[in-house]
């Protein structure tokens, strides 16, 4: 069902394409097949991949001490701020710390990602763990308008799911989906999903962990 449904709307798309001139037609052929490379390759579309990867990043899946190396590739020195913000807020957390690390023997990266990366309205990006391809980056959209707030809880956010947290539906927790206004931070859940994977600074944590002891 689903793919006569993208079939379907792939004639669509072909036939106005056309209706438009053959120049854009062509164009659309060319994505098209740009597209069916890339995917025959192994990669995704708009995936980034105008950077060095991360030779370390098996490292964040450890469960006993983890000392992460992070280079920082973005060219926005705010973000570069809060983003290392953020890795502090994880070192209090669990059982790890961290050092800058420019060379590709880094565990994370933060990169700008592409126009491309971010056609789906979000700001970031981060992958997880158990990704074939994992590479241990993080991207942010550096069109993206952002407070130091939204910033640094992004950074949160993103380095979360670098460490194995997927998306929680409660409003008031960093790893929401959700664009919300709710005080926000790691739930029970978080914490509990976390300590199966990787070890707490403090063993059996019975409470959420807010972001707002950060200051901002």
């Amino acid at each position: 069902m689903r793919i006569a449904e993208e079939s379907e709307s792939l004639l669509l798309a072909a036939r106005c394409t056309l209706e438009q001139g053959i120049l854009p037609f062509l164009l659309f052929l060319a994505f098209l097949l740009l597209e069916s490379a890339m995917l025959a390759a192994g990669q995704q579309p708009g995936r980034v991949d105008h950077f060095e990867p991360c030779r370390r990043s098996s490292a964040l899946s450890q469960h006993g001490h983890m000392d992460l190396g992070v280079r920082i590739s973005t060219a926005n020195p705010v973000l570069a701020t809060e983003f290392e913000r953020a890795l502090d807020f994880w070192a209090d957390v669990l059982d790890m710390t961290w050092h800058e690390d420019n060379t590709t023997g880094c565990a994370i990266q933060l990169i700008d990602g592409g126009p491309d990366f971010f056609r789906d309205g979000t700001f970031g990006k981060a992958q997880l763990p158990w990704a074939k391809d994992f590479e241990g980056w993080v991207a942010f959209d550096p069109r993206a308008p952002l407070t130091k707030k939204e910033m640094y809880h992004g950074a949160v956010h993103e380095i979360g799911h670098l460490l194995g947290l997927r998306h929680n539906p409660r409003a008031n927790s960093v790893m929401c989906g959700e664009d919300n206004d709710e005080p926000e931070s790691l739930e029970i859940t978080d914490l509990n999903a976390l300590a199966r994977r990787h070890k707490l600074r403090r063993a059996g944590i019975l409470q959420r962990v807010s972001l707002s002891a950060s200051g901002i």
